[in-house]
């Protein structure tokens, strides 16, 4: 009886230790798969906001590349102007030259009916009523592509005397924009341009890249869509105008994808991720946890009389194994494989900081955590004091154990100054881990995208604001006005040069563009640097002022824009510029465009009464 309750209670300890053995078990295994899941979508977290990027880079480089172009076409039109009617081999040859310094595949002009006439000489009449009506209501146009060559059809109006004229127009090689904006052949990040009926508008030359001849829709009906997205879903984000993104496999790889509406007609930017290089990782941690459960597993399959001392030793052996592999695992899948990011991990208990500057997770440097307060850390220089107080809260948020918001900071590095990029994660009370990301380039890429966003905003002849730029700050100005009320005058003063073209014609072209540029110059030297000044096209300019006193300020500023104007340009044959000023105080109109129609008019008076001299409208009064 004695033996027999003996291995009754031997059996009910086995039968214990086992069922502890397999929750631990599953308690390891359902620790091992959080993890997982959260280092995976770390990584995920980090691709995408590359993919991201590289949408918006590509977004700003299209649109650069494109007002380039048109901003090409802008400047030409003063040249065509020049050419009577009848000058055919003049005029084509002056659209040859243009055609050749813009790299398009023809270049020609068109009048208000259709009438057209190309580089070659050739005519034709164009019909095309969506074209000739944006032409005539003084807008650019821009095609959808043309398949045939591969091109996209533009056109900027021309005017004159604020009357549209024309059209020069030109064909553009879209693989020629393609390639200026083009990433790396083997990126693992790459894009393509598409409209919404997914044609492609621009192909990439990239290696994961899709078959050319393909529509997109169609290829990607092809493949299974994660999270239950269909392709109906995404036609009709893009049809709508939506952003979104979606995965899905291709050739067994797994591709992550964001799309953007460009912003120019119906066309949408997708750019895409190939998660390969993440694969060999996740496949190391499934065979690492698929050798660990067969041992276990076997184990637990010895019911023997040593089941509860095996068990006992093989468990504390997984978990110490586990422990380690999760924390080593977990830093080093941080680091994407092409990148010089440097993980570490932060001992609190010890105050120090490992940092793992080689793949090789044994290939550590260690430092005391005090080397890097906020003091030391000025005190030796190695950041700059603007950012000491930003610094400062990161490091005492690092030192309470508490989680914090990525931080970028300047660092000096040897002798040079350099961006990093410092991401955080808490993994307990004494424990934290992260990397520092070398986001320099990052930095110094964007810092040029705004360069050239500042340079598209600006005439590139007299570096004063381009028109879009002039009439969306005079906008905000005016809707500030609308809320603040001051009691102070706003307005809008509109200036043609008088005999310019007489100049031009006289003088030469060079001449015209030394008056235009010499004029942005006065107007910059006499008004005030609150004031906006741009340069509409052609020979008019426009000024917009605020915060002017009084109506009797609004005239002597209009008395010394005429004085300061009036210039003789040439020795022996001389033309004197001076300029019609009309100016329209503002009243509180909705917009822009009604507020210069007011100074057109107020133009158009002082050009009855002679030029050279100003007419100021409150309204329609005059003052």
């Amino acid at each position: 009886m004695k033996k027999r309750k003996t291995a009754q209670s031997l059996g009910k300890r086995i039968l214990l230790i086992t069922g502890i053995s397999v929750m631990l078990l599953l308690v390891i295994s359902a620790v091992f798969n959080l993890s997982f899941y959260k280092i995976h979508n770390l990584l995920l977290e980090k691709d995408m906001e590359q993919v991201e990027f590289t949408s918006n880079y590509v977004i700003k480089l299209v649109y650069t590349e494109i007002e380039k172009f048109i901003s090409a076409f802008e400047v030409s039109q003063n040249r065509i102007l020049d050419y009577k009617e009848g000058e055919i081999r003049e005029l084509t040859e002056e659209l040859e030259e243009i055609k050749e310094e813009m790299q398009f595949e023809k270049v020609g002009v068109v009048d208000l009916k259709g009438n057209s006439i190309d580089d070659t000489g050739k005519t034709e009449s164009i019909q095309n009523p969506e074209f000739m009506e944006e032409i005539k209501n003084n807008r650019r146009y821009i095609s959808n592509v043309v398949a045939i060559s591969d091109a996209l059809f533009m056109a900027v109006p021309i005017v004159q005397e604020n009357e549209v004229k024309g059209a020069v127009w030109g064909y553009c090689f879209v693989s020629m924009l393609a390639e200026e904006i083009e990433l790396s052949k083997d990126s693992h990040l790459y894009f393509q341009i598409v409209d919404d009926t997914g044609t492609y508008i621009s192909n990439s030359n990239n290696i994961h890249a899709f078959a050319r001849s393909m529509n997109l829709w169609d290829e990607l009906k092809k493949y299974q869509i994660s999270d239950g997205i269909t392709v109906e879903d995404i036609k009709n984000d893009v049809e709508h105008g939506r952003s979104g993104y979606f995965n899905f496999v291709y050739k067994g790889q797994g591709r992550h994808v964001v799309y953007e509406p460009l912003g120019i007609k119906n066309w949408y930017v997708f750019s895409m991720m190939v998660e390969e290089y993440l694969g060999d990782y996740i496949k190391e941690i499934e065979k690492t946890f698929s050798g660990l459960l067969i041992i276990v597993l076997g184990a637990v399959t010895l019911v023997t009389g040593l089941l509860g001392f095996f068990i006992y030793k093989t468990m504390r052996l997984i978990k110490g194994q586990n422990e380690q592999l999760l924390a080593k695992n977990r830093l080093l899948f941080m680091v994407l494989e092409h990148t010089n990011d440097i993980p570490f991990e932060i001992d609190l208990l010890k105050k120090e900081i490992t940092f793992y500057r080689d793949k090789d997770p044994e290939k550590v440097m260690i430092r005391n955590l005090e080397e890097y307060a906020p003091e030391n850390m000025i005190r030796k220089e190695k950041i700059i004091s603007e950012e000491y107080e930003t610094y400062r809260k990161f490091y005492q948020n690092i030192l309470s154990g508490t989680a914090t918001e990525n931080l970028v900071l300047k660092i000096k590095t040897g002798i040079h100054w350099e961006y990093r990029k410092i991401h955080i994660e808490v993994i307990s009370q004494e424990n934290m881990i992260g990397f520092l990301e070398d986001c320099t380039e990052q930095i110094i890429q964007n810092q040029r995208i705004k360069e050239i966003s500042i340079k598209v905003q600006n005439d590139s002849l007299t570096g004063l604001y381009s028109r879009d730029y002039f009439v969306q700050e005079a906008e905000k100005i005016m809707q500030k006005s609308l809320t603040e009320k001051t009691g102070k005058y706003c307005a809008l003063f509109l200036l043609d040069l008088d005999y310019f073209k007489k100049a031009n014609d006289t003088l030469g072209h060079m001449t015209g563009d030394r008056i235009l540029a010499e004029t942005g110059k006065k107007l910059k030297a006499v008004l005030r640097k609150s004031d906006l000044i741009g340069r509409l096209g052609g020979d008019e300019f426009v000024v917009f002022i605020e915060n002017a006193e009084d109506i009797s300020a609004v005239k002597k500023c209009a008395e010394k824009i005429n004085e300061t104007l009036r210039a003789t340009y040439g020795k022996e044959k001389k033309v004197t510029i001076s300029a019609s000023v009309g100016v329209a105080v503002w009243t509180g109109e909705k917009n822009f465009a009604e507020l210069y129609k007011i100074a057109d008019t107020a133009l158009y008076r002082v050009k009855e009464r002679g030029r050279d001299g100003y007419y100021i409208l409150c309204g329609n009064t005059e003052q």
